[in-house]
């Protein structure tokens, strides 16, 4: 990672507003709530634990005492402040004995119903070190804290609610020292003034040390406090978004106690007024295509139903694999007229040695993007409107170092309209059955075309095929020097879709239909379903003759159809199209032409063609035959 001199740093932080980096007591803030959060500290002075805290910085005019507890030797001091005003800022200061930290601000968290708030959260994990490869988490952190500063001004802090660690805090949580080198210290700019929540990853060895410094108990469902299972997972509310905190390790991501705790937190989510927003986190993929090796099936098979059923859960964040993946879970109900969606965000580059592309990596169909970098992620929810945009940001990797660049961009928008219905129809070519869809409309950019085959009219269980292609799929990189992604999918054209011949029957009635999903993540409806017979590559059951044009499709049309036209002998074609008033304004062919079947693109240029009924006219010896098509705009 880039290394910034030391008078940068000193500019950068006291530029956002940080405070004093060698302070001998390093805050870390967690559990908040409107009107209480929880200030944890490590002190060897046991003399007494207390909070000083104020609206002024000046003025530090109330004081709150709590406890110590001696961790394997490690004092964690703890004071939890309550009776807290909603949405105000504060500022602090700890004191245990003759030690003391300095004065920090942060800010309760606001009402549900607050007008006018947006709820912004970080999300990072993996930023453990390990035995050998020495974290970047600190550089990490230097670039979260310059973004929010960047955004939001010197007090930064006013404008950002949590971050959120997708687990792996420590190489191995059975040894206590890990915890305060490894993840505490790293993160004292921004846990002095954010809380920090964690879902617990596998390297924390499901440590009594891990649970005795998180202060999960007010967040933990009290059935499920009274038993071993106590902290493990848990979930709170900030203004009308729910973090769902769950646990994916061995042994405990099956336990009946966690998942019947998720559906009851997901159905009564679902019901709750106020929340529109479920965000669950954990800290294993399903898939990851960098590093196959840490595939969890069981996330699929406990979580992921369980998210389809809630219709708010809107985004599943995680880690393991040490990169950045971005991915769609779609609905397999084929039935389904309305699929519930849900993002997949692999945000593992927050410190820890990165995954590499290798030889075993998998281009899985349900991740659009992948990028090897070193990474974190803003999440900016508007509550008023309803809907949020996800940043992810790129350190890039040690032999490719970029300086904090926005990598990737989303969004989801509640409110916002699905596509319209497409209209579709079907040709017969060399090759199969091409079937052709009207372009997306509707207020979002097209992500996704979902073609359907059946040999059942109305009938989609089991379909003849079932394909969803993406506009983007990246994958791998152009490696030295510039490592830039792959779009594997670069150039497809989701209005199309051919069929293979050699997976269709002679003389067989088919019935197929098309749908779009937008980059909001909805489905356009259904197009009504197309039926034709299919009798064979060159005997078509609408051609006549030794030649035969067919009708152009879409049509109507706003900006590009498919005109086809057929060949039983050898022959000289010429194919024009001619406007409204009769005037010719293209030719598409005119040469001597063997027998076979042919399909050609004709764009309705905005400049060029005005919407109205134009003419597709085809001459071929003593044939003419003549079609008429509709330019929209």
């Amino acid at each position: 990672m880039k290394k910034k001199s030391l008078i940068t740093g000193i500019l950068m932080l006291t530029l956002i507003g940080c405070y004093n980096l060698y302070a001998q007591v390093n805050p870390y803030l967690q559990t908040p709530t409107p009107t209480s959060i929880y200030i944890c500290w490590h002190s060897t002075d046991v003399s007494f634990t207390k909070v000083r805290y104020g609206l002024s910085e000046i003025s530090l005019t109330q004081e709150k005492t709590g406890s110590y507890q001696n961790i394997s030797g490690k004092i964690w001091h703890t004071v939890k402040l309550t009776n807290l005003t909603p949405d105000t800022r504060y500022y602090y200061r700890c004191i245990s004995g003759v030690d003391s930290s300095e004065v920090y601000p942060f800010r309760s968290e606001p009402l549900p119903g607050t007008p006018g708030r947006h709820i912004r959260f970080l999300v990072l994990g993996d930023s453990r070190y390990s035995d050998t490869i020495p974290s970047h988490l600190n550089e990490v952190c230097q670039a979260m804290i310059q973004t929010l500063g960047t955004k939001y001004g010197t007090a930064w802090y006013d404008s950002v609610n949590i971050v959120m660690h997708t687990g792996d805090i420590v190489w191995k949580g059975t040894n206590i020292a890990r915890f305060q080198n490894e993840y505490f210290t790293p993160i004292a700019n921004l846990s002095c003034s954010v809380p920090f929540m964690v879902s617990i990853g596998n390297h924390e060895h499901e440590s009594a040390y891990y649970f005795d410094y998180m202060k999960y108990e007010d967040f933990t469902d009290p059935a499920v406090a009274a038993t071993a299972y106590n902290e493990r997972f848990y979930t709170f509310d900030i203004a009308d978004c729910r973090f769902v905190i769950l646990n994916s390790n061995e042994h405990i991501i099956g336990a009946p106690i966690q998942s019947a705790w998720l559906d009851k937190v997901l159905a009564q989510s679902d019901t709750a007024e106020g929340i529109d927003f479920v965000f669950p986190f954990a800290h294993h993929p399903w898939h990851t295509e960098v590093w196959t090796s840490g595939n969890t099936d069981s996330v699929s098979k406990v979580f992921f139903p369980r998210f389809l059923n809630c219709n708010k859960v809107t985004q599943y964040s995680f880690g393991h694999a040490h990169d950045f993946e971005l991915g769609t879970i779609t609905d397999a109900d084929p039935q389904s007229s309305n699929l519930h969606d849900f993002r997949t965000l692999l945000t593992g580059g927050g410190g820890a040695a990165l995954t590499r592309y290798f030889a075993g990596s998998h281009d899985y169909p349900e991740i659009q993007e992948t990028v090897d970098d070193y990474n974190y992620t803003l999440m900016d929810v508007d509550v008023d409107k309803k809907s949020y945009i996800t940043e992810v940001y790129t350190l890039g990797k040690p032999e490719h170092q970029i300086d904090n660049q926005l990598l990737d961009a989303w969004h989801f928008r509640i409110l916002q309209q699905p596509p319209e219905k497409p209209v579709v129809n079907a040709v017969t070519t060399e090759n199969g059955v091409l079937l052709t869809a009207t372009p997306m409309v509707g207020e979002d950019s097209c992500m996704s075309s979902q073609f359907q085959m059946t040999k059942t009219q109305g009938n989609y269980e089991v379909p003849v095929f079932n394909t969803i292609r993406n506009s983007e799929d990246i994958f791998e990189n152009t490696g030295i020097p510039d490592f830039f992604p792959i779009n594997q999918n670069a150039g497809i054209d989701l209005t199309v879709f051919e069929f293979p011949d050699s997976l269709l029957t002679q003389g067989t009635n088919y019935w197929f239909r098309a749908r779009y999903r937008d980059d909001n993540l909805k489905w356009s409806p259904w197009s009504e379903e197309v039926t034709f017979l299919y009798t064979g590559i060159n005997k078509l059951n609408y051609s006549s003759g030794n030649f035969n044009l067919f009708q152009n499709c879409p049509n109507p049309f706003s900006t590009s159809t498919l005109i086809g036209y057929q060949l039983s002998i050898r022959g000289f074609v010429t194919i024009k199209v001619y406007n409204p008033m009769g005037a010719e304004i293209s030719i598409l062919v005119n040469e001597e032409t063997p027998p076979g079947t042919y399909t050609m693109h004709f764009p309705a240029i905005a400049s060029r063609y005005s919407a109205g009924v134009y003419y597709v006219q085809m001459k071929c010896d003593d044939f003419i035959q003549t079609r008429k098509m509709v330019i929209t705009k």
